[in-house]
């Protein structure tokens, strides 16, 4: 898990990094340099950076390649 801390109103929450791993992925840049976090509680915007969580997503780099390999194979079932 990712532990962050929102900016404003300074609560805690987790992230789980194949989520952000696929998130990330989406992006239409290669290699973002942020992720952008909401907070459940007062729903700001955090900015993570990448450079912070590389350590968690390069950790699970396995996972997250079998899920979008999965997310491709059913939106090309779909069509």
């Amino acid at each position: 898990m990712i532990h962050v801390t929102c900016f404003k109103c300074r609560r805690r929450f987790d992230l789980d990094p194949v989520f952000v791993g696929r998130e990330l992925r989406k992006l239409k840049a290669r290699q973002p340099k942020h992720y952008q976090a909401v907070c459940p509680a007062c729903h700001s915007v955090n900015k993570i950076s990448v450079g912070e969580m590389r350590k968690d997503l390069d950790a699970v780099a396995d996972e997250i390649e079998a899920t979008a390999k999965e997310q491709a194979g059913q939106s090309s079932g779909k069509q």
